[in-house]
C-alpha cells in the first residue's frame, strides 16, 4: 500500500516540531520546535496536506502528536492514550497489556 502523501506531509510537520488541533474540517497548526521553521521546507509540505485534507484530517483525528503514531488505546474515561508515549500508563491502567517471556 503507498503511502498517502498527506499523512506523510503531517508526519514530518509533526516531527518538524508542529502541533496540530482541530476545529471542524479546520487544521490549526501551531509550531513548538527550536528555533524558527524553514518557510522552503514547511510550505511544500503545508501545501500537500490541503492538497490531501480528507486523508489529513483523517489521520490527525487519531495521531500523537508527540511521536506521530497512530496506535492508540483508551484510558477509563476514553481519551486516547499512545501506545509507544504512554505506555507505562497503558500497563498500569491494564495490566494484561504486559508481555510476559
Amino acid at each position: 500500500m503507498e503511502p498517502n502523501p498527506g499523512i506523510e506531509a503531517a508526519r514530518k510537520l509533526a516531527h518538524l516540531g508542529y502541533r496540530f488541533r482541530l476545529a471542524g474540517q479546520a487544521i490549526k497548526a501551531t509550531y513548538h520546535g527550536p528555533g524558527k521553521p524553514d518557510p522552503h521546507t514547511v510550505r511544500p509540505l503545508i501545501e500537500t496536506m490541503r492538497e490531501h485534507k480528507q486523508e489529513a484530517l483523517y489521520f490527525l483525528k487519531s495521531y500523537c502528536p508527540w511521536c506521530g503514531g497512530v496506535a492508540t488505546c483508551p484510558d477509563y474515561e476514553g481519551h486516547p492514550l499512545c501506545l509507544a508515549c504512554d505506555w507505562k500508563t497503558l500497563t498500569e491502567l491494564y495490566p494484561g497489556l504486559r508481555v510476559k517471556h
